[in-house]
């Protein structure tokens, strides 16, 4: 492939979070947004996640911004329930709405040129019906996940699979 071809980074925050926190990590999004740019023609990286409320001006979205990353936030939704054992209410926070974001703009650049590479950063079945769209419209799709957080049927979809777990010791954050 060229290096003058058109990409486009899509990268899902919530499963970068919890790969990271399951292999006991802490990641440098500058060293690893600069590591899928490296030699690239990058059109554009976007960054979706999930946000409580006030959160917007994060360090991290501020560091992100600062890359030239776009940074897509939606509400997390509250979701309760009953603990089966104590009966005492739980109250826990889901994200609504990021993978049918990142699914729409995966579609809409597609269509409208926007590139020829879509670097898909997430492990996330419920991208194949999209992958599957945007395959069949000529499209390369590059693959970024966790061993431990993909399945075998999104990994057949794409065109080329890459393990963040190889590239640990590149991107992890070295705390001062």
């Amino acid at each position: 492939m060229s290096q003058f071809n058109k990409i486009m980074i899509f990268i899902d925050g919530s499963n970068i979070f919890h790969g990271c926190k399951d292999l006991k990590f802490f990641i440098s999004y500058r060293k690893f947004v600069n590591l899928l740019r490296k030699d690239r023609n990058v059109m554009r990286t976007i960054f979706y996640t999930g946000i409580k409320s006030g959160q917007e001006e994060m360090k991290l979205f501020t560091l992100l911004k600062d890359l030239g990353v776009k940074v897509i936030t939606k509400l997390l939704k509250v979701r309760r329930y009953s603990c089966k054992n104590c009966e005492s209410e739980i109250e826990t926070f889901i994200e609504k709405g990021i993978d049918a974001s990142m699914s729409t703009d995966l579609l809409w650049f597609a269509t409208r040129g926007g590139y020829d590479i879509a670097i898909l950063v997430s492990g996330d079945a419920d991208f194949i019906p999209v992958v599957e769209k945007v395959s069949s419209l000529g499209k390369v799709i590059e693959l970024w996940t966790f061993k431990h957080a993909v399945g075998r049927e999104l990994k057949e979809k794409v065109d080329k699979v890459f393990y963040i777990d190889d590239i640990i010791s590149k991107i992890t954050l070295v705390r001062r």
